[in-house]
């Protein structure tokens, strides 16, 4: 059952979302049903991304959640009666107000664009935590190779000892071949980001404010730089929401969550640093790695409380950090010099394409053209599940493409 102003929307061509009341307002190209009804859902007060992933679920689509009646809201877990019926009212007040319409023009103005969750350039670490923003606004460009990636995070107010060292670590790190992650803030996110692009390395900020209101406003400059060269700026945000503080701590998920690692560069005892650092190590089962600072240094505090509790490993060059990674950590570390001591040397220091496992080979072999799915599972004789956990390492590594459905190889390691 529709509420009163009908909030249906349906593929519109030359650019205009069709309500069911006739209502028409140009939005500057073709769009999908799929990402309309999400937008809707984003502008909505009172639906977070954990109550919208449950609606999804329960309602089967953006589409049938915009749909839906107060009674069939108040059946997905977690929203009860009276959080259905504000849903409700708001999702109709979108549908009058044409608010996706304008957020259309606004994410059209700042050449930004929508990702959903659904789609398969989606960051495939961030999909699997327990609560995935529905939809991303990206400026730039997100590439397979991100996924391997490292946050640095710290403190806003940090030292010149601070700054100095996500400086170093974020450029080493770069060169290794990781993405740099962080938020786009003042101290140690801005060195990391501007270490990282310094060296011709990817780096991502992910924004606590809509892509319009980038905060803070003192860092548009290095967000477009970011955005027009090797990164991304992301927000879960709808694109004129303001800098409010509950925005924060949504936001350090998603830095996790785009990462195989958090290193925490500077902290004090209370920092939103930490709150991101334990969001990895408790919920999304990250590494979590740690520079030390002076001992007397209330900088450095939070760093030295994880480190003595045992949930962060102790670094103090860029060869610990990819010893923590794992067999990954190990791909990149086998680019270091041993003259190098964890730092960089002038040769490039790794490229992904060493070391590949007997169905990875199978499967770049078998790409002599490009392959759906199902034939690349009739050539090589592997289990779909298995090809498909290949097909993402083999595309992060850069031998593999997708292109029009099916995959193709891009070079032979």
């Amino acid at each position: 059952m529709l509420g009163p102003c009908v909030s249906r929307l349906d593929e519109w061509p030359a650019g205009k979302i069709r309500w069911k009341n006739g209502d028409q307002r140009y939005t500057g190209g073709m769009i999908s049903e799929v990402s309309n009804a999400l937008l809707a859902l984003t502008l909505a007060p009172g639906l977070g991304p954990v109550l919208t992933v449950r609606a999804l679920k329960a309602l089967g689509s953006a589409q049938r959640v915009v749909e839906a009646s107060t009674g069939e809201l108040a059946g997905v877990d977690g929203i009860g009666r009276q959080r259905a019926a504000e849903i409700r009212r708001g999702l109709d007040e979108v549908a009058a107000s044409g608010a996706v319409a304008r957020e259309r023009e606004l994410i059209d103005r700042h050449g930004a664009r929508l990702l959903m969750l659904e789609d398969a350039a989606y960051p495939p670490l961030l999909k699997h935590i327990d609560d995935p923003p529905p939809v991303l606004y990206v400026r730039g460009s997100l590439e397979p190779s991100d996924a391997v990636a490292l946050a640095l995070v710290g403190s806003r107010r940090c030292t010149a000892y601070g700054r100095e060292q996500a400086d170093r670590f974020a450029a080493l790190a770069a060169q290794a071949g990781l993405c740099i992650v962080s938020g786009g803030a003042y101290g140690i996110d801005a060195a990391a980001h501007r270490a990282a692009l310094r060296v011709q390395g990817r780096t991502i900020a992910v924004l606590g404010s809509g892509l319009a209101r980038p905060y803070p406003t003192e860092h548009a400059p290095l967000l477009d730089q970011i955005a027009n060269g090797h990164g991304a700026v992301i927000s879960e945000l709808p694109m004129q929401s303001p800098p409010l503080a509950e925005n924060f701590p949504k936001r350090n998920r998603i830095i996790s969550g785009l990462s195989l690692g958090v290193l925490v560069v500077e902290a004090a005892l209370r920092s939103g640093a930490l709150i991101t650092a334990r969001l990895a190590a408790e919920e999304h089962h990250r590494e979590v790695l740690a520079l030390p600072g002076r001992v007397d240094s209330a900088a450095s505090a939070g760093c030295h409380k994880i480190i003595r509790e045992g949930w962060a490993t102790l670094v103090t060059n860029v060869a610990d950090a990819l010893d923590a990674l794992g067999e990954t950590g190990a791909m990149l570390k086998a680019g270091l010099t041993p003259e190098s001591d964890g730092h960089a040397s002038d040769a490039p220091l790794f490229t992904l394409n060493q070391n590949l496992t007997t169905s990875q080979k199978k499967i770049v072999e078998a790409l002599d053209q490009p392959l759906a799915l199902d034939q690349l599972a009739a050539a090589t004789g592997l289990a779909v599940q298995t090809i498909q956990a290949d097909l993402t390492m083999l595309q992060i590594r850069g031998l593999v493409a997708r292109q029009e459905g099916c995959f193709a190889r891009k070079h032979r390691p």
